[in-house]
């Protein structure tokens, strides 16, 4: 069984703050909420060795950010940027590393995170927290065996969402 960390870049600055989409970068709450997540994903015991993320500025910073505990394998896939769930799924399918994390953009990453919690008939608080909104510098980590539309049982093991009751949105 493998490991599937789905998780959506943080917060990132708006788009006349920067030359191009793929230019944009995290604000300071990005900055902070990705190292949220990467400590949220070492509480809940969830270490990937295979960072997979989309070419953008924001999604490279969060994994500067989010994965320095972790120190995995990093590969910029453009592949990955702004990538139907299918894409993504594609993606994962085409390595072989145990524990991937995939660090993308809605709606992509939010629609693959939902396709497999239906798909694990996970009725959990956990699951329902997102109720079909995945935030920036939210994961959620599945162990998953088989295809997409075939998986054998996904399971939601962790998820984590950004609180936004600590500050302000910069």
């Amino acid at each position: 069984m493998r490991t599937l960390i789905l998780m959506r870049h943080a917060k990132a600055v708006r788009p006349h703050e920067a030359d191009s989409d793929k230019a944009r970068g995290l604000t300071s709450r990005g900055r902070r909420d990705s190292a949220a997540a990467g400590a949220a994903m070492e509480d809940a015991g969830v270490k990937p060795t295979l960072a997979l993320v989309s070419t953008s500025q924001r999604t490279r910073e969060t994994a500067e950010y989010g994965l320095l505990n972790f120190a995995p394998e990093t590969r910029a896939e453009e592949a990955l940027y702004h990538a139907a769930p299918e894409g993504i799924w594609d993606a994962f399918s085409a390595c072989e590393a145990e524990s991937v994390v995939i660090i993308g953009h809605n709606p992509g990453i939010g629609e693959l995170v939902t396709m497999l919690v239906h798909q694990a008939h996970d009725g959990s608080k956990l699951a329902r927290e997102f109720g079909g909104h995945f935030p920036t510098a939210a994961f959620a980590a599945f162990e998953v065996k088989g295809d997409l539309m075939r998986a054998a049982g996904p399971r939601l093991i962790a998820a984590w969402k950004p609180s936004r009751d600590k500050g302000g949105d910069d």
